[in-house]
């Protein structure tokens, strides 16, 4: 963030020079497009640090990202609307537009593109930004009985980003879906599981039975959180024939063997433990690259649920109604 912040003054700086020249030409339409990408830069570089002062929310985004994107889109929504007011005479609104679009982006835009990947989670932050120029822009040029509805469209998109946007997109990135739910028809795939007897367990074991399997590993403080969660289930479904539980350990590297049957031994829970494989080997099988991820399959041996064990019960207890009923 410091790096960030410091090139972001140098170029506040830079810009601030280029602005004194057109000053004193009198150029009055470059001064005030420089000056509105300065200030532009300037609500990035203020409104950055809100990302990093508020917890986590449960799928690890920083509830700051929330606030930060939501307190940027209604400064840039009325800053362009103020100065596109303010101006109008003397530079178009559009070049306003360009204007913002270039303070917002001059620096993120970089960094996005240099480290796509590891950036990813800001990205709809960025995004909103852009967002709130281009709406606090239609507000301007809107007529009287569109201004309402850009007001109302931007308080929803306020309002879904803050308590499901973000969290979708979040949910996207850990398990590869918006909300947990397959609809690829993906089949359980080949694979050789250990019991704590030395027994393989195989595909065709769970056939004709929702299938839960909660991935976890050794060095994964989050997963020991919700075992008490999964036992709680365990115990609920134990006695239920058309449903089966199994917790699966992925092992590391550093894992001495039966390691996983021990811990889950030594702590008391009931459930039943299978050795998944080493970590890699579970990834490239099952799609799982984040700790703990639970996957449910169906009687018919489609996967149906990839995501957080939260949701994977709930969706259980659904699927479950609906055969009921059906």
């Amino acid at each position: 963030m410091l790096p960030i912040i410091t090139i972001s003054l140098c170029f506040v700086a830079c810009f601030c020079y280029v602005l004194s020249i057109f000053r004193k030409k009198k150029n009055i339409r470059w001064y005030i497009f420089f000056l509105t990408v300065i200030l532009s830069l300037l609500i990035e570089i203020i409104t950055s640090p809100l990302r990093g002062h508020l917890p986590l929310s449960k799928y690890g985004i920083p509830l700051g990202c929330h606030v930060c994107a939501i307190v940027t889109f209604v400064l840039y929504f009325l800053f362009v609307f103020f100065l596109s007011k303010k101006y109008a005479s003397q530079l178009k609104a559009h070049w306003i537009l360009l204007a913002c679009f270039i303070g917002c982006s001059i620096i993120k835009s970089p960094v996005h593109i240099v480290h796509f990947n590891l950036t990813l989670l800001s990205f709809p932050d960025y995004l909103f930004h852009l967002f709130g120029i281009f709406m606090g822009y239609l507000f301007y040029v809107s007529g009287k009985y569109i201004k309402p509805g850009v007001v109302v469209t931007s308080i929803i998109c306020c309002v879904f980003l803050y308590f499901w946007g973000y969290e979708m997109w979040s949910y996207k990135l850990i398990y590869g879906t918006y909300t947990g739910n397959m609809h690829n028809n993906t089949e359980m795939p080949e694979f050789k599981f250990t019991d704590i007897n030395g027994t393989t367990i195989r595909r065709q074991d769970f056939a004709g039975r929702y299938t839960v399997l909660d991935f976890w590993t050794t060095s994964c403080g989050v997963c020991f959180q919700k075992f008490p969660l999964f036992e709680e289930q365990y115990v609920k479904y134990r006695s239920n024939n058309n449903v089966v539980l199994y917790s699966i350990n992925a092992k590391l590297p550093s894992d001495k063997e039966g390691v996983s049957f021990e811990i889950i031994n030594e702590i008391g829970y009931s459930f039943p433990t299978l050795q998944g494989g080493l970590i890699e080997e579970v990834k490239s099988t099952f799609g799982i690259w984040a700790y703990p991820t639970v996957i449910v399959f169906n009687p018919q041996g489609f996967m149906i649920f990839r995501g957080d064990m939260d949701k994977a019960f709930t969706f259980v207890e659904r699927e479950l109604e609906r055969d009921f009923t059906d």
